[in-house]
């Protein structure tokens, strides 16, 4: 009789599920009407992208709306023949509107990644506040509609902009209705969306003013620093007095303390300072300097209390000649990011030829790590502008040859772990240097002009060989001045004045991150195109590039006086963000030694974004000397990203060696 009665309630089961699985999947089904709008909204969704597409691309050529906005998951999708790369499913989507007839021109990716539908609500409302968008029409499939509905109309309450929904429906990648449960894709879909309508029934959802606080999976800590972090003209007052090599002074504008680290007693006019911004001068744990000096290729080392916020006294010489027949240039070399005592170096080109050596500036002495001579042939060559990537692994440089214009040969790159030159790649490209990211899969080749083919920079993947090229305006826009993170590349834009970022994986997607603006957006204030700047990217958290301007002597624009002469961070994930640390009152106008190349500040930052180094002529005092500002790092605004993983099986594209 249990048997029985069991197989009967089987039975009952078998038949009715069928049923209460339509029923609780047509539950999850709405039908709006589309609404005419400013702008339509696609959901990002890799498994269902082409639905969306699709149905956005009808909608739009009904005239529902004159453009079509899109939103990056940072997802990838598999391998493109044709594009020789693994590209974001935001571009597949961008690929699939323009094939369906949607012009180009009017497809805007919104800039900030998301990672989950509160977060692309969060950064739409942000999108449409800063771009005048008074309605949004958001398209989606059909079992997504009552969770993304409910989520916008929580996230834009009191926006004023207006929102309208519009259904795909099943049965192009989404499982109908009535056989959803008989696929793996359905129970994401109807059973998942369940879940997910519980949690955030039971989390809530509104909108704050920080971009990443509608994060499900990270909650931002907050900035509780004293920087500023408004847009305001904040004109230089009168100098502070200058103090000796390691007095302090507090910035009288932005309340950052900042210390003199070189003065006359290390070394003359010129004077002392940084290299660039992706060379280091503060080693992995902050306790030591290395100083560039003069215009020679000699540099300095003193010993740091980043504890204490001091200098100890004295400084110690670099060696600039070896007694075992080479000399060093110290410019570009860097720090181990292993061992607080190890610098990286290498022979100049006077002699030793291409050999790359290790300093322990505790025990004073070099050590040959490779020698590079075997590709020179017996020519006069050397190596000229070393990277390294973040785990001490991957090196790159441009190789050089005696008499040869000071042109590239060719670009060189080494794993030190396989002992294995990746590539000595004949310049054929005209290039001006190349730069591996701190991943150690990646090579920025920046390109002096553009080639017949509109190449202006190329991104060598240096696991597969594939190259890919970049055009100098639209729609690429090349990137100019700034710095390499891990699978980044942050940039001067020159066509939007400000910065852009990208990823080094699909660096045809460009996000803008910040406008020399006194407002807020593309269009917020009023724009200076007066400045120029070198960024750095040396923190272990990327979330902001810190960045020090200086007039830039071929404008003829009258500025409007918003972040002359200052170092500022950044925020990466395009909230623009900023957080004014100081003013760095060095006059640059390239036209004397202390007042020219050398006097730019420069700024390198510490790994912990605790310090920030820069170089200051003192408001044209003769003399340039380092300066280290001392403050509150920045927050992290997301979580640190996963690696890219890159597909190893694809053939090299370029001649290694």
């Amino acid at each position: 009789m249990t048997i029985k009665r069991g197989l009967r309630v089987a039975l009952l089961a078998a038949i009715a599920w069928p049923l209460l699985a339509w029923l609780a999947a047509e539950a999850l089904v709405t039908n709006p009407a589309p609404a005419q709008t400013d702008a339509m909204l696609i959901l990002a969704g890799s498994s269902t992208f082409k639905e969306r597409t699709h149905q956005a691309a009808q909608l739009f050529k009904e005239g529902r709306a004159p453009k079509i906005i899109l939103t990056n998951d940072n997802q990838e999708s598999g391998w493109s023949a044709e594009l020789q790369t693994n590209p974001l499913f935001v571009q597949r989507a961008a690929s699939e509107l323009k094939s369906c007839g949607v012009p180009e021109e009017n497809i805007e990716i919104v800039p900030e990644t998301v990672s989950s539908t509160r977060d692309e609500a969060a950064r739409v409302r942000e999108y449409a506040a800063s771009s005048g968008l008074h309605s949004i029409l958001v398209v989606t499939s059909a079992y997504q509609v009552r969770r993304a509905r409910w989520t916008f109309d929580q996230m834009f309450a009191g926006s004023g902009v207006s929102i309208s929904f519009s259904s795909v429906p099943p049965g192009e990648q989404t499982p109908r209705p009535l056989t959803w449960w008989l696929h793996r894709r359905g129970w994401r879909m109807v059973a998942g969306e369940y879940v997910k309508l519980a949690y955030y029934f039971i989390r809530g959802v509104r909108f704050t003013e920080t971009a990443q606080a509608a994060t499900t999976e990270f909650t931002e800590p907050q900035d509780r620093s004293v920087l500023k972090t408004d847009r305001s003209v904040y004109r230089k007052p009168p100098l502070p007095s200058l103090p000796r090599a390691g007095g302090k002074f507090i910035d009288p504008v932005f309340g950052a303390e900042i210390m003199r680290a070189t003065d006359e007693s290390d070394g003359p006019a010129p004077g002392l300072g940084t290299y660039y911004s992706h060379w280091p001068t503060f080693n992995s744990d902050n306790t030591r300097l290395l100083i560039r000096k003069g215009h020679s290729g000699d540099a300095i080392l003193k010993t740091f209390d980043p504890v204490s916020f001091r200098l100890s006294a004295g400084r110690e010489i670099l060696p600039t000649e070896y007694p075992r027949g080479f000399g060093v240039s110290w410019e570009s070399s860097i720090w181990s990011h292993r061992d607080p005592e190890v610098i990286y170096t290498f022979a100049n080109d006077l002699k030793g030829g291409m050999r790359l050596y290790t300093y322990n500036v505790a025990r004073k002495e070099f050590k040959l790590l490779k020698d590079f001579s075997f590709l020179s042939r017996g020519r006069p060559d050397y190596l000229h502008q070393m990277n390294m990537s973040a785990d001490d692994d991957v090196f790159s440089w441009s190789h050089m040859r005696t008499g040869h214009n000071g042109d590239p040969v060719a670009y060189l790159v080494w794993r030190r772990s396989t002992d294995k030159v990746l590539f000595d790649t004949p310049n054929t490209m005209d290039l001006n240097e190349v730069h591996v990211d701190k991943s150690g899969h990646w090579l920025n080749i920046p390109l002096n002009k553009p080639l017949s083919d509109g190449d202006a920079m190329e991104f060598l993947n240096l696991d597969t060989g594939v190259v890919t090229k970049i055009v100098r305006g639209a729609p690429d826009y090349k990137p100019g001045h700034g710095d390499l993170g891990t699978d980044c590349i942050v940039g001067f834009d020159a066509w939007g004045d400000g910065l852009t970022w990208r990823r080094l994986s699909a660096p045809h997607v460009v996000r803008p991150v910040f406008f020399f603006r006194t407002a807020i957006g593309r269009n917020g204030g009023v724009t200076d195109w007066t400045h120029d700047f070198h960024g750095t990217m040396l923190a272990d958290n990327e979330d902001w590039i810190t960045i020090g301007t200086h007039h830039d002597p071929p404008a003829t624009q009258i500025g409007s006086g918003i972040y002359d002469d200052e170092i500022l961070q950044v925020s990466l994930d395009g909230s623009e963000r900023i957080r004014r640390v100081c003013h760095t009152r060095s006059v640059y106008d390239d036209k004397t030694e202390t007042t020219g190349y050398w006097s730019a500040p420069k700024p390198t930052i510490s790994r912990d974004g605790r310090f920030i180094a820069f170089t200051s002529n003192w408001e044209n005092s003769g003399r340039y000397d380092l300066f280290i500002v001392r403050i509150d790092p920045a927050p992290y605004l997301t979580k640190p990203p996963a690696m890219t993983p890159v597909p190893a099986q694809r053939p090299r594209r370029v001649r290694p060696l």
